[in-house]
């Protein structure tokens, strides 16, 4: 099988993990957006939490006594990981770009109660000073909310104690596990358990055996092998897939290497590889496929969706593996959702692209949906409240939809419905030439499993606006 030769029909879906190591599901079907006409607040608003048409920026109502919040501003705290992450690739910075975009654009067309939004902190939590950084944030009158994508999250137990509103992605996956003031893009996944679209993007490829290969140091990333190893067993002899080699417990940075397990894989036979690495390791796998003439085998790149400078540094490499995002393809139609608004936006402030900029965007909506639903005497306490109302969550297309009622636990093995999201779905995306083209349908580029089945079955591509 040569990945060069493999048609794009061909390569389709799989599923991995993204950012730090961390695998993402996604909430309920649908797509009911806020209406120009819903007052904030109301039963159609905080049951949708999708997007508001923009017209609608609340009502000023004086308040006081609320942290960050004045007369002229809602004022938050971006709290991440810098120049210190051993990962390589952009976090604060990006998380920022993002956040800054969102609010240049709603304040653009007058705010939001009649107050300006702004990031009033950026606080850099140096990868091992998250928990100190946090409970300076929790003491600051200043900071209504904080937006949040540290690789250690170990300060969000404490902002969660101190009601502080936070906004993230599923990094944090285990610490925001059952905090109903945390909420996650994509709700709290179960990374660990079955999931169909663990085996279909190899069966779509023509593979026959699955390596899965993660490190030792991450949960996350052992938990992704599992996660590997347990749809196999449940669903690999539907699918045609058996597995060749598994590995959870690969030392970090790879420093003696990854030859034995390639040469391993090679002699099971394995033509296709789902890692649970970094950028870095990954690219060392690909090395040394390469070195033992196994170049044709395909791999799922755990991140470095829209790092454009990532894909074309290793074009050769890359050439024919996949990535996927929980967040809307950038290479979609972005016609009817907020990716037009984001692309517009990131241009204006002379800020690059990147999928952490993109998860920046749509926390922020999300904080921004909460305080415009929960009215003009909104607090804390309120806008967690009117957040934890949204069923339908969409972030004006960008995510599949999320139910915060019910999202905030994880589901599990056992019960993957009651917590988790109606449909599993994922965009997917190739390296082509060092450069990233969308895997199906441009006008539906969500791909979705059901999963009140749990038999195997197609997937469905779906859009949500």
């Amino acid at each position: 099988m040569s990945r060069k030769n493999l048609s794009l029909s061909s390569r389709v879906l799989g599923t991995f993990l993204v950012g730090a190591l961390a695998l993402a599901a996604c909430g309920n079907s649908g797509d009911d957006d806020v209406d120009a006409a819903d007052a904030p607040g109301t039963t159609e608003a905080a049951e949708s939490g999708s997007e508001d048409s923009g017209e609608g920026s609340g009502e000023f109502q004086a308040i006081s006594g609320v942290p960050g919040v004045t007369d002229d501003e809602i004022s938050f705290a971006v709290l991440s990981t810098g120049e210190s992450n051993p990962l390589g690739y952009c976090l604060l910075a990006c998380i920022e770009d993002g956040v800054k975009a969102y609010f240049d654009w709603r304040n653009s067309e007058g705010g939001l109660h009649g107050r300006d939004l702004v990031v009033s902190k950026v606080v850099d939590d140096e990868l091992g000073n998250n928990q100190v950084k946090a409970l300076e944030l929790t003491e600051d009158s200043d900071v209504f909310g904080v937006f949040s994508v540290p690789l250690i999250a170990s300060g969000f137990a404490d902002l969660a104690s101190a009601r502080v509103p936070v906004w993230t992605n599923v990094v944090a996956a285990s610490e925001s596990a059952g905090q109903e003031t945390i909420f996650q893009l994509s709700g709290t996944p179960c990374i660990k358990c079955p999931a169909m679209s663990n085996l279909y993007l190899p069966k779509q490829a023509g593979a026959t055996t699955v390596a899965a290969i993660g490190y030792g140091v991450s949960q996350a990333s052992k938990d992704q092998v599992a996660s590997v190893i347990a749809s196999v067993e449940k669903w690999g002899d539907d699918a045609g897939i058996e597995l060749g080699y598994t590995n959870d417990d690969m030392p970090y940075g790879l420093p003696n290497g990854i030859g034995p397990e390639v040469t391993a894989m090679k002699e099971a036979g394995v033509d296709y590889v789902i890692t649970a690495f970094d950028q870095g390791g990954a690219l060392a796998l690909e090395q040394e496929l390469e070195r033992q003439g196994m170049s044709d085998v395909l791999v799922q790149l755990p991140q470095g969706y829209a790092d454009a400078e990532f894909a074309a540094a290793n074009a050769d490499l890359l050439e024919g593996d996949i990535l996927s995002t929980y967040v809307r393809p950038l290479e979609a139609n972005p016609e009817g959702t907020q990716m037009e608004h984001y692309l517009h936006w990131m241009e204006e402030r002379g800020a690059t692209v990147t999928e952490y900029s993109l998860h920046g965007w749509v926390m922020a909506d999300l904080a921004y949906q909460g305080i415009l639903a929960a009215g003009p005497q909104f607090d804390r306490e309120a806008v967690i409240e009117a957040t934890n109302q949204f069923t339908d969550y969409t972030g004006g297309g960008m995510t599949a939809p999320v139910d915060y009622s019910r999202q905030h636990n994880p589901p599990t093995i056992d019960d993957p419905v009651t917590n988790g999201p109606a449909q599993r779905c994922f965009g997917y995306v190739t390296i082509t030439g060092g450069e990233f083209e969308l895997i199906g349908d441009p006008e539906k580029p969500w791909t979705c499993w059901d999963q009140a089945d749990g038999e195997w079955h197609e997937p469905t591509a779906t859009n949500f606006e």
